[in-house]
């Protein structure tokens, strides 16, 4: 295939771009769909072999080791604040499910929720991948910051969740 112009604008035509804004949260925990549209940013979830190296008469081998689902215990995502913030009392009952301060019990097992994200093509409808993250919990619900001499900005907040793998779905 030649390298010019024509034949990128080709490739380009066929196979598009990723966009930024084309993703959905099908599911997190217990927050509904709708609360889901609230979310603005995050990250797609990456992976990584360990790589290990092994010394023989003076020469460096590598080979891989084990799995790395990298940021899987400090997954963030931003959501736009309601303004009866219940989507971030959501996350914290959430929380305090996992732990409560006044019985010092909670759910201590091996998480079991899921998250599924939808990366969408050009129509914002048909997902052409769909990630799902197993065990995932939240770690912390951030502050949310007013300002009474504000210009009226919608209110952000941040949240950080654990999951112990992703997998990708069909």
């Amino acid at each position: 295939m030649a390298f010019n112009l024509q034949a990128f604008y080709a490739a380009a035509q066929a196979n598009e771009f990723a966009r930024d804004f084309q993703f959905h949260i099908r599911s997190l925990g217990p927050l509904s769909e709708a609360d889901n549209l609230y979310m603005t940013t995050t990250t797609l979830p990456g992976l990584g072999i360990h790589d290990q190296q092994v010394t023989y008469f003076g020469h460096q081998f590598h080979v891989p080791g084990t799995i790395d689902y990298h940021g899987n215990g400090n997954w963030t995502v931003t959501f736009h604040c309601d303004e009866g913030q219940n989507i971030r009392e959501k996350l914290v009952a959430w929380q305090k499910e996992i732990f409560s301060f006044e019985t010092s019990g909670g759910k201590y097992g091996v998480p079991v929720e899921t998250a599924t994200i939808e990366l969408v093509g050009k129509d914002l409808t048909k997902p052409t991948r769909v990630f799902e993250l197993v065990g995932i919990y939240p770690v912390s619900v951030g502050d949310v910051n007013y300002n009474v001499t504000g210009s009226g900005a919608v209110l952000d907040v941040q949240v950080t969740f654990a999951y112990q793998y992703w997998r990708e779905r069909s």
